[in-house]
């Protein structure tokens, strides 16, 4: 098992560090500080395939975003993949603390949030969500289990409102986006691009990660 080197000329596109260099108008934030309790151990690191799960999520990433950075409080397990990692500004608050960070240290004014352990992620609906043109400060999917936070484009206009509730003690991503501005996309326009919402998928326990991988294996891969 091997973890893809990001910083090959074979896995970026040849602009790719340049873009980065400047100002991306699509930025990236994977967040991989989760303590993955129900997994048993840390799930972004879990073997996929010839690499690991994080491998697929970064893939996707970098195929529709010009800047993808890594959050992580402990930077050496994801040293390998050759990108950008920041921890949390106030660590152990959970993904709204991830969320804090993207949007303070990504480039772009709009962030899309990823989870670590989405390894059906899907490139196509990343771009159909960075081109939906609206006001919203969000960008979000719509799922039959409701909103995907961590599946979402984020702009940085809204980092004042975090890092109040963050000081207020208002630690909830879900109750973020109940009280802001939201772009829903429909479950019409999701399907179109991924059946049954596999690419929105999370990996919490390893038996979930072996049906992703076998659903993988007997469809065409997602791009």
């Amino acid at each position: 098992m091997h973890s893809v080197d990001y910083n090959s000329s074979t896995t970026k596109s040849p602009n790719h560090q340049n873009i980065q260099s400047f100002n991306p108008s699509r930025s990236a934030a994977i967040l991989a500080g989760g303590k993955s309790r129900r997994f048993g151990s840390n799930k972004a690191l879990a073997p996929w395939f010839t690499g690991y799960v994080i491998d697929a999520v970064v893939q996707a990433a970098m195929s529709a975003c010009q800047e993808v950075i890594i959050i992580a409080n402990e930077p050496e397990p994801y040293s390998c993949l050759g990108l950008p990692i920041f921890p949390d500004i106030l660590p152990g608050l959970g993904p709204l603390a991830g969320l804090q960070s993207a949007l303070h240290n990504a480039k772009a004014e709009r962030i899309f949030l990823l989870g670590c352990d989405m390894p059906l992620l899907n490139s196509e609906l990343l771009n159909l969500m960075w081109e939906i043109p609206t006001w919203a400060p969000v960008v979000i999917p719509g799922t039959p289990q409701g909103l995907e936070p961590l599946h979402a484009i984020y702009h940085k206009s809204l980092l004042p409102i975090v890092n109040n509730r963050i000081s207020a003690g208002n630690l909830s991503l879900q109750s973020l986006l109940e009280d802001i501005p939201c772009h829903i996309v429909s479950h019409a326009d999701i399907l179109k691009i991924c059946p049954s919402f596999k690419c929105l998928t999370s990996a919490n326990t390893p038996e979930e990660l072996a049906k992703l991988k076998r659903h993988y294996s007997s469809v065409e891969p997602f791009a």
